[in-house]
């Protein structure tokens, strides 16, 4: 009898999952492929439907080293990339059906998962710059990298503390305003007090100059 239940949900998910699949396809272009990727697609958590940064982000960093974590605004969906795919591979086995909570909501969510080629991450955000914007290829010099590191106080205050619980593989620091990870966004009414260190500033004059 357990086993019949075992095999039934094992069904009920690849259902959904294939449901998931051409979703994806039909609405948003997303091919997913059979095959293992270092990028998944995990369609049920998104900013569109209550999953926040944070919680996504305790959820997959367990599987391994999370390179880039993208949530399209109002999307019921979000991608991740992983170091290696064996890590991915690793996140699929164990998140594939798996029934969490949204934290912020007190909701349970099942979540569906596919992988995608990389190609998937140049697609899902704009190609083009905005005009008048240029990218500056090494602006600063590696001398210049570490005098700026160096200069930032990386645990002063508390929000940045509790950033960086929540974003163990990387170190992050907001100046101007706090940068809201639950809906990927800044809030004008919380100005952070303080400013760029100086070398920051040498940078930003040396960019402004080319």
């Amino acid at each position: 009898e357990d086993h019949l239940k075992v095999h039934k949900m094992k069904k009920k998910v690849l259902r959904k999952q294939v449901r998931a699949q051409h979703t994806l396809m039909r609405h948003e272009g997303i091919e997913c492929v059979s095959h293992a990727t270092q990028s998944l697609v995990i369609a049920n958590a998104g900013l569109g439907n209550g999953m926040s940064r944070q919680n996504l982000l305790k959820i997959v960093e367990e599987y391994g080293l999370v390179e880039t974590l993208l949530m399209p605004p109002n999307k019921p969906y979000s991608f991740v990339k992983y170091g290696t795919t064996e890590e991915a591979k690793k996140a699929f086995d164990a998140l594939n059906g798996k029934e969490v909570t949204l934290e912020d909501l007190g909701q349970n969510i099942v979540l569906y998962i596919n992988f995608v080629e990389k190609v998937f991450w140049q697609n899902a955000v704009p190609t083009s710059l905005p005009s008048g914007l240029m990218v500056i290829e090494k602006i600063i010099s590696p001398e210049e990298e570490r005098k700026m590191l160096e200069s930032i106080d990386w645990v002063g205050d508390e929000g940045t503390q509790n950033v960086q619980k929540t974003l163990k593989h990387r170190r992050v620091k907001h100046f101007g305003y706090e940068f809201c990870y639950d809906n990927n966004n800044v809030d004008k009414d919380k100005p952070l007090p303080g400013g760029l260190p100086e070398i920051c500033d040498l940078v930003l004059e040396k960019c402004l100059k080319q």
